[in-house]
């Protein structure tokens, strides 16, 4: 596999080959992995094979078969459930907006209100990242606007039963001051971090945990966890975490990999398909 991710996207180009999906989903399951992680990627402008057009804040009726039977597939292959996590990109992509766009913003909350209700009527137990990595860093007032502005509209639509809100990513302790004002007086009943741990830069994934509890303790939360996304099949990853949940004692209700290997040569993934499982399922996760 080389770093050319845009042919290959699970839901864009599921029509292009569900039989090999469906053979290697069973063989995830079966190997260990129960529950799965599905990324939207979406934008507005053309399909790209991952990156999905979301113009007038719907995906197309193509891509909402793609997903529906990827989605039947996941439970047929035995999986107990499924995180859908968004990921608008280019101009939908909120991280890098100057100023808010309440049209673009429109858009993405259209999206999130569709494919929730194709994932609700799965049959799957399912939760939703309503932004990839998404809890904002201190100081970034656009950003955390759009958080805000998101939480509300979805807390008064649906609740919040069925989301983790924003995941977090490094340096989670950084983001977690920011949660109270992103949530108000109703934060989502679990949280989920990812630990992509680079010691002597970043903290191992031990680290980046334990200071992700520290914070959380600091601001009153007293939320499980879940690990969304860790290096593939990685057993520094699996020990670091398995330790930090021990310690920390602060349960993490599940761990999902992502297929990126700790010195891999591809940023956005470069392990297809992604079977193996048996570091993080020796580890109890």
């Amino acid at each position: 596999m080389d770093c050319e991710r845009e042919p290959y996207g699970v839901v864009n180009s599921y029509d292009r080959a569900p039989g090999v999906i469906g053979r290697q989903l069973g063989q995830m399951a079966r190997a260990g992995q129960k529950r799965l992680r599905i990324p939207v990627y979406h934008h507005r402008g053309p399909d790209s094979g991952t990156v999905m057009d979301s113009t007038g804040g719907r995906l197309d009726a193509s891509n909402v078969r793609n997903l529906t039977a990827l989605l039947g597939d996941v439970k047929a292959a035995g999986f107990e459930a499924v995180e859908v996590g968004f990921f608008p990109q280019d101009a939908n992509d909120p991280t890098g907006w100057a100023t808010f766009d309440q049209g673009l913003y429109e858009e993405n909350w259209g999206v999130v209100r569709q494919v929730r209700s194709v994932v609700a009527h799965s049959g799957l137990a399912y939760t939703l990242d309503l932004l990839n990595e998404g809890a904002p860093p201190e100081g970034e007032k656009v950003w955390l606007r759009y958080d805000k502005t998101l939480w509300e509209d979805y807390r008064r639509a649906f609740g919040v039963r069925d989301t983790v809100g924003f995941s977090m990513t490094v340096w989670i302790a950084g983001r977690v001051p920011q949660l109270p004002e992103v949530y108000g007086n109703t934060p989502p009943s679990v949280l989920e971090i990812h630990l992509y741990g680079q010691e002597g830069q970043n903290g191992t994934e031990y680290q980046q945990f334990m200071a992700a509890d520290e914070a959380l303790d600091e601001i009153g939360y007293e939320q499980p966890l879940i690990v969304g996304e860790v290096y593939y099949n990685d057993t520094v990853a699996a020990d670091g975490i398995r330790r930090a949940g021990a310690d920390a004692r602060r349960p993490v209700l599940h761990l999902t990999q992502w297929p990126i290997l700790r010195k891999g040569k591809c940023p956005a993934a470069d392990v297809a398909p992604p079977i193996a499982y048996d570091a993080y399922a020796a580890a109890g996760f």
